[in-house]
């Protein structure tokens, strides 16, 4: 089996700035709705800690390689990215599992 055929789960874990993690979940409203209508995405959803309320986790699942290739394209993708940049207290870690 190639790599490109492969079911993908990503994990994408963002923390927020103190007082920050509200409008972050505003702002992933687009990105969440519009994310799960393409091609190849089978789940995605942001999901928050309930142990450190600044820390959210978007939780996602891919067809291919190439679906996750084409999201992290996408505009909604990459307005997301740029939205929430200031209210961010690191930058964003992102696992990708074989499924």
């Amino acid at each position: 089996m190639t790599e490109d055929w492969m079911m993908l789960l990503v994990t994408a874990k963002i923390t927020a700035k103190p007082g920050q993690r509200d409008k972050i979940i505003e702002n992933s409203n687009d990105l969440v709705e519009t994310t799960r209508k393409e091609p190849g995405c089978m789940n995605y959803d942001l999901y928050s800690s309930t142990e450190d309320e600044n820390i959210l986790m978007v939780l996602e699942k891919w067809e291919n390689k190439e679906a996750l290739d084409t999201h992290t394209e996408t505009d909604h993708f990459q307005a997301f990215g740029q939205a929430i940049e200031d209210m961010v207290a690191e930058e964003m870690e992102v696992t990708i599992y074989q499924v």
